[in-house]
């Protein structure tokens, strides 16, 4: 019973995320869709130079102050 709940804790924070993204995003004129371009930019732009978790890389935009901040793990430096 308890793995139940704590199944449903994890989807209303995933909810809650994805709806705050669009908020965001709508108050910046930002589409899901620009959001998921940037998103892939910033992915291709960092693994020119380190390897990266491509699954664990999230961006969030805030507006006061207007922010980008990006959470990109990194693995281990690309050998040149």
């Amino acid at each position: 019973m308890r793995a139940f709940f704590s199944e449903k804790n994890r989807s209303a924070g995933y909810a809650r995320d994805r709806m705050k993204l669009l908020l965001v995003s709508e108050r910046i004129d930002c589409s899901p869709q620009m959001m998921k371009l940037l998103r892939n930019d910033l992915i291709h732009t960092v693994k020119k130079y380190v390897v990266i978790d491509e699954k664990g890389v999230t961006i969030q935009i805030t507006q006061e102050p207007p922010v980008l901040h990006a959470v990109i793990p990194v693995l281990k430096k690309r050998d040149a």
